[in-house]
């Protein structure tokens, strides 16, 4: 049998698994986001059909969560998976070692080693929800209990939407995903995607471009106080809604420039809805300098 890495990437809407060997994806499956058993029999099937054993497993997953424990907490967007033991239950299964961290601040791990390798960067996943790691002389800021980055619930408009952390006013609570589709669901009085309302935008309705330019507006809010706090060399986006970047990009660029003193520069994640995978199998390389 040959000895491989297994990632898992769990996020709002998808999880995705992959194998990897010498650094290199031999083997990948998406799926919708269910719950743990789905996750270890994807894990199965790739190891079986690769002829190969686990020496290490990768998880990244939506904060917040007990890195030390390895436990999701409360993931407001996924309720389900609040307290499964997700270390101790795949490594019963699977005989290794088990990581779990942030699914951002993976996804950052992903970009410092395979995407873009800046080493100075925050890396920001703009999808069902909005996440964030950040990475500072080519290490990882982890915080004390694991949770930096969080730049999803910093608050952009103190009397915003209410957000299900509890605040209001979150940047996620605004241009996330969900944060779009509950607008719309407010003001079309109908259920409507996120991709649904982007792409109403497109094609010129008043509603959804109202909608879309708040959103993109926060989000460029956002990058500009992100990059006048750390000074980074980059901004790395990654996340469903960058597949969007054409039409979004201007509009998100335009607002961070308002906000910051020099232009931020900011770049899209190279790895794609992968970069999280390629996270997840490094992960064990960074947990060390996790305190």
């Amino acid at each position: 049998m040959r000895k491989a890495i297994g990632a898992v990437d769990i996020g709002g809407t998808r999880t995705r698994v992959g194998i990897f060997r010498d650094g290199r994806l031999v083997a990948r499956t998406s799926f919708a986001t269910k719950g743990l058993p789905e996750v270890v029999e994807a894990l199965r099937r790739l190891l079986v059909r690769g002829k190969a054993e686990p020496v290490a497993i990768g998880v990244g997953a939506p904060a917040p969560l007990d890195m030390r424990r390895g436990v999701i907490l409360n993931c407001p967007n996924l309720p389900h998976w609040n307290g499964v033991a997700v270390v101790e239950e795949l490594s019963r299964e699977f005989g290794c070692e088990v990581y779990l961290a942030n699914d951002a601040t993976t996804a950052a791990i992903g970009e410092l080693e395979f995407g873009h390798r800046a080493r100075d960067f925050v890396y920001i996943t703009w999808s069902t929800g909005i996440g964030g790691g950040i990475v500072s002389g080519g290490r990882v800021v982890w915080g004390m209990e694991g949770q930096a980055g969080e730049v999803g619930h910093m608050v952009i408009h103190p009397q915003g939407p209410h957000c299900r952390c509890g605040k209001r006013g979150c940047l996620e609570a605004i241009a996330s995903g969900t944060g779009i589709a509950r607008a719309a669901r407010e003001l079309f009085a109908r259920r409507l995607t996120a991709a649904t309302v982007v792409g109403r935008a497109r094609d010129g309705d008043p509603t959804a471009r109202r909608i879309v330019a708040r959103a993109c507006e926060a989000m460029g809010q956002g990058i500009g106080i992100l990059w006048e706090i750390f000074e980074p060399e980059m901004i790395v986006l990654g996340g469903g809604l960058t597949r969007s970047w054409d039409y979004l990009g201007p509009m998100v660029l335009s607002a961070a420039r308002e906000f910051a003193r020099t232009p931020p520069r900011v770049e899209l994640t190279p790895l794609g809805d992968d970069v999280g995978l390629y996270g997840a199998s490094a992960l064990h390389r960074h947990i060390e300098y996790f305190a």
